[in-house]
């Protein structure tokens, strides 16, 4: 008999965003890294996967509405506090937490077919949009953000303060995309280490052309392009069917 075990949803669910946690406060007393891209890329880099993991720990919960509920109740209220605190990259975890239930919700409620498809293309529109003429800024902005409950701080190491932030919204859409992926029979592994990747790209890209690079259209192609042969049968589907997958 076999002692190894993979982890359930709920060890899952707890032990990720201790990990997480642990990382983000002890990332200032981690040895400091050589300033500029090397730090963004490997400090904001880890932060961003942390922030991934957190956030996809809740997908288990997803078709449900209670769970979900509760968890922005107090997921909510301590991230209200922390930010309030001014803990900085020590709110994150709750952050995540919130964006994922958040997402959660929103993929059951808006579980449509045809709104599966359309709203990562809309939101991807609209996210380079926003970069490009000025409203809105991802990784690498300048000034401290520490305090913004809008956005995850990735901290850099040896107490160098910040290596980047990503905004909520983008970890919302991770939740939402993961949930309908699981939903409707798409590529289950594929789409995950997709959307993780996007995030990874995102920091990437914006360190390769020296400029904000939303992730949510990277979010977007992750989503549907490996499973582009199968959006078709999604959007044939009709109300009546039983849902795919």
């Amino acid at each position: 008999m076999s002692l190894s075990r993979r982890p359930g949803p709920g060890l899952v669910a707890i032990g990720v965003p201790l990990v997480a946690l642990a990382y983000f406060l002890a990332a200032p007393a981690l040895p400091p890294l050589p300033a500029g891209d090397i730090t963004v890329l490997v400090a904001g880099g880890i932060g961003l996967l942390l922030v991934a993991a957190t956030t996809l720990s809740l997908l288990p919960a997803r078709g449900t509405v209670i769970g979900p509920l509760l968890i922005v109740l107090g997921a909510g209220l301590l991230d209200g506090a922390l930010n309030a605190a001014g803990v900085g990259a020590g709110a994150n975890v709750a952050e995540a937490m919130l964006a994922a239930a958040v997402g959660l919700l929103f993929a059951h409620w808006l579980s449509t077919p045809a709104v599966a498809v359309a709203i990562p293309v809309f939101v991807g529109a609209i996210d380079v949009w926003s970069v490009a003429s000025g409203p809105t800024s991802r990784l690498l902005e300048s000034g401290p953000r520490s305090a913004d409950a809008l956005s995850f701080d990735l901290p850099a190491w040896g107490g160098a303060g910040s290596a980047g932030h990503l905004g909520v919204s983008d970890a919302v859409f991770l939740a939402m995309f993961a949930a309908w992926a699981m939903h409707y029979g798409f590529r289950r592994a594929a789409t995950i280490t997709g959307l993780i990747l996007g995030l990874i790209a995102s920091l990437a890209l914006s360190l390769a052309f020296d400029r904000a690079i939303p992730a949510l259209p990277l979010l977007a192609v992750a989503y549907l392009l490996p499973n582009i042969d199968r959006v078709g049968a999604l959007l044939r589907h009709r109300p009546d069917d039983p849902a795919p997958g």
